[in-house]
């Protein structure tokens, strides 16, 4: 036991602070004796706050503090733990074990083999690797195919898959095979490793090294697991075995918030620890202290036809508010200025702008958003750290053909676009020609063209001279289809061995984007002034800037989060749930993203749909389907019952 007077003190601290009051459900979970225990904690329902008051109990009773480990998935999190918990016990609280991941596979591997930290690949060195190794193997670098061969990296390794049974699912399996294996041979080489081999190597040491295992069930018998639906399959294994024979294991959840399935993560993990552990207890934090009954009854309502799930259904405090409202509008480019019109009434109403947030699924659809929120005068800051759609090169051809029918006669534009389509003009006559100063006359001039890439030049020029006059989005649509460029983009890819759909949404993204705008030099205008936009916002984030803006973030990037006013925007099938989503463990999934983004709210909820994406018709989400809101039914065709609701004045 522990010294009496550092029990008064803990005592005294819960005692002086009433905020810290646990529920039934809460002082059930938290006062859990010895064992496994599972806590299903749905959104805003106090989950740190058992965690904490967990570990204070145990110190109580007198455990420890050394023999206690609180483990969660992010540094962030982990410390803001740490820091509640010694809050409320100063004294003996720092000798308990917070940790990440990362950071306690990284303690195990090297007790028991001499790693330096030198060794450990950061995040961006891991990433230079990648596009090092891609872009020799002749792949496409941009963001978007990094990005996807990162994650499927990770996949094989959090899942402890052999990669000879692996199916890409961005690029060819040969591809992916080699880029995979080249990857492995360059770490090998530098001795080196990222943070996906510590998991596989901590895994294979537990495993292999009876002794080692031992030593760390005895160092830590009581273990704790934040956000135990983000768990992978190695992760799973490992802290199964670290559980060991004393089996205090104490893990808090909810599988209706499991969203990171291209990360290796699945519900199924949190769904069979009752048949891991028979003896588990378990309690059910089913309070929402965070949104009003309004919305956590339509919450209820959308995750309820999840089949991989347990039953449960959320319950309020007794906070009503307004009714979540459904919006429709004609387009995006519409949904995002009206919304951004709410905001701004919202605002003068008294809502702070860093108090709202707009929710869309993937990053392309911030788009409209940043476009019309610029347009307003609306302050706003983009989450993630992906480059504004107008910096990716498909932006910068077509600004390109659009700056060149306007009389730019700039060389590098020439140069950029001149074989987009390809017109077989070699290198060396393209490093010729930029060299003079007038593209065209020396590419002419210089003699080093047969009569064949002659009139494709030509062609070009007679391309290009006819955008001008266009309204801006049919200009688009020309250098799409007359000039070719969509032909361009599907041999592109058909070389690079990648899959064309995310280049060809972003295309269309783009051509929705020009259609506000009748002149191309208005649209180019306004290009600028977003990419401004964009780079002054990664440079406050690098200087850590606090500044008030609404915030613009995807569903997975939402998680965690939560706002007194919240849009959930684009909910039409296609993109909730996602295209690419088809099996049911894959709807699932995009069911729950929705679930998270509509339970981030805690005061107003719009949810908005629109007529048409990319010119084409579109239906609202199956999500929604026979939920009614505001009256007004959403049936089983998909389609609001009225044109176009209104919203709050």
């Amino acid at each position: 036991m522990y010294p009496k007077a550092h029990l008064e003190y803990t005592t005294e601290r819960l005692r002086i602070m009433p905020s810290l009051s646990l529920n039934k459900a809460q002082e059930e979970a938290a006062r859990h004796k010895i064992g496994p225990m599972m806590v299903l904690a749905g959104p805003g329902s106090g989950k740190t706050t058992v965690l904490i008051h967990r570990v204070l109990n145990l110190i109580e009773s007198g455990v420890n503090p050394d023999s206690i480990l609180v483990i969660s998935f992010t540094k962030a999190s982990t410390e803001e733990m740490k820091q509640r918990f010694l809050s409320l016990c100063p004294i003996k609280g720092s000798r308990v074990a917070f940790s990440t991941f990362h950071a306690l596979f990284y303690r195990i591997i090297r007790a028991s083999a001499s790693i330096s930290a030198e060794r450990v690949l950061s995040e961006d060195q891991r990433k230079s690797m990648v596009e090092g190794i891609m872009k020799s193997m002749g792949l496409s670098v941009e963001e978007d195919f990094v990005h996807n061969a990162l994650n499927e990296i990770s996949l094989i390794k959090s899942d402890l898959i052999d990669i000879s049974f692996y199916n890409s699912m961005h690029f060819s399996s040969e591809a992916f095979m080699r880029l995979f294996k080249n990857y492995e041979d360059c770490k090998s080489k530098s001795n080196l490793m990222d943070f996906d081999d510590m998991l596989v190597k901590c895994h294979e040491l537990l495993l292999k090294e009876p002794n080692t295992l031992a030593y760390w069930q005895n160092r830590h018998p009581h273990i704790l697991v934040d956000e135990f639906q983000d768990i992978n399959q190695a992760q799973y294994r490992c802290i199964r075995m670290l559980a060991g024979k004393s089996r205090n294991l104490f893990i808090v959840g909810d599988d209706d918030q499991s969203i990171y399935g291209f990360r290796g993560a699945r519900p199924e993990f949190l769904l069979k620890f009752p048949s891991d552990f028979p003896d588990a207890c378990k309690a059910v934090l089913d309070t929402n202290y965070r949104s009003t009954e309004e919305i956590i009854t339509l919450g209820n309502s959308v995750i309820a036809p999840n089949r991989s799930r347990f039953a449960k259904s959320m319950k309020g405090t007794g906070r009503c508010g307004m009714s979540p409202e459904f919006l429709q509008f004609d387009n995006p480019n519409d949904e995002a200025g009206e919304i951004g019109k709410i905001i701004k009434r919202l605002h003068e109403r008294g809502l702070r702008y860093r108090d709202a947030a707009v929710i869309y699924r993937v990053n392309v659809n911030s788009r409209a958003f940043a476009d019309a929120f610029i347009s307003l005068g609306i302050p706003f800051q983009i989450k993630d750290d992906n480059p504004s759609v107008y910096e990716h090169w498909i932006a910068k051809d077509v600004c390109a053909y659009l700056s060149l029918s306007l009389g730019s006669g700039s060389s590098d534009l020439y140069a950029r676009i001149v074989n987009k389509p390809s017109r077989y003009i070699s290198t060396a006559a393209i490093k010729s020609a930029r060299a003079g100063g007038a593209f065209i006359s020396n590419l002419y001039r210089q003699g080093l063209l047969k009569s064949y890439q002659l009139d494709r030049v030509s062609d070009m020029l007679y391309d290009i001279k006819s955008l001008s006059g266009l309204k801006t989005s049919d200009a688009v649509a020309a250098i799409r289809k007359r000039a070719g460029y969509d032909s361009y983009i599907e041999s592109y890819c058909d070389y690079k061995k990648i899959d064309s759909a995310s280049l060809f949404e972003l295309l269309d993204e783009i051509e929705e984007a020009s259609g506000p705008f009748q002149k191309i030099e208005d649209f180019l205008s306004h290009v600028d002034i977003a990419v401004k936009k964009s780079k002054e916002q990664k440079e406050n984030k690098r200087e850590k800037s606090e500044q008030d803006g609404v915030l613009l973030t995807t569903m997975h990037s939402a998680k965690g989060m939560e706002f007194s006013t919240v849009f959930v925007t684009g909910a039409v099938e296609g993109s909730v749930p996602h295209k690419k989503s088809k099996t049911d463990a894959e709807i699932e999934e995009e069911r729950r993203l929705f679930y998270v983004g509509i339970t981030r709210a805690k005061d107003r909820l719009y949810i908005s749909a629109v007529n048409k994406r990319y010119d084409k018709d579109v239906k609202i989400t199956r999500f929604l389907t026979g939920i009614t809101g505001n009256n007004i039914p959403i049936g089983d065709k998909g389609r609001l019952a009225e044109k176009r609701l209104t919203h709050s004045k």
